[in-house]
């Protein structure tokens, strides 16, 4: 049986990437049965087109205006959207507002750890501050460990900006 978890507004394990992840539980406090995170994004922000082999995605839109695609169809989202991102089922979003604030899930646990993989500690509960140098294109080897190792396929490119925004 695992614990009862309570974390504060401002706690919890904080990552940078292009935007802010707060890393709200994880698998080895839930007993793999789920994580948890909220993430502040700028406008743009967009995985590529990605499926999970060994998890759910579950997602919940508290600011902002998105996007999201499951499969081949887009559908917009604004704050009090939920989506669900079956396994197996290619998906992906982009923020169309000035930022956006998502609450995301993994059921079960276990994928997050890509987030730490990727991302480096965050400095402060904001935005990345600019990079001094541009970030680089994983290499196709990097892309297949990850793919490997995390049970995710990359299947296209991030989604690109909309023309309306």
């Amino acid at each position: 049986m695992t614990e009862p978890l309570v974390v504060p507004p401002d706690g919890g394990r904080a990552t940078w990437t292009d935007g802010l992840h707060l890393f709200k539980a994880v698998a080895g406090e839930t007993g793999g049965a789920l994580s948890v995170w909220e993430s502040l994004m700028p406008r743009g922000s967009s995985p590529p087109l990605h499926v999970h082999r060994r998890e759910d995605e579950v997602f919940y839109v508290l600011e902002g205006e998105m996007t999201f695609r499951i499969a081949d169809i887009e559908y917009a989202a604004t704050a009090g959207t939920f989506v669900w991102g079956p396994r197996d089922v290619a998906h992906q979003y982009r923020v169309d507002s000035s930022v956006a604030r998502l609450l995301t899930w993994f059921v079960p646990a276990g994928g997050e750890e890509m987030f730490f993989h990727m991302s480096r500690p965050a400095e402060a509960l904001t935005l990345p501050l600019a990079p001094d140098r541009p970030a680089t294109a994983p290499t196709a080897e990097e892309v297949s460990m990850i793919e490997q190792r995390y049970g995710q396929e990359v299947v296209g490119p991030p989604m690109r900006s909309s023309s309306a925004s």
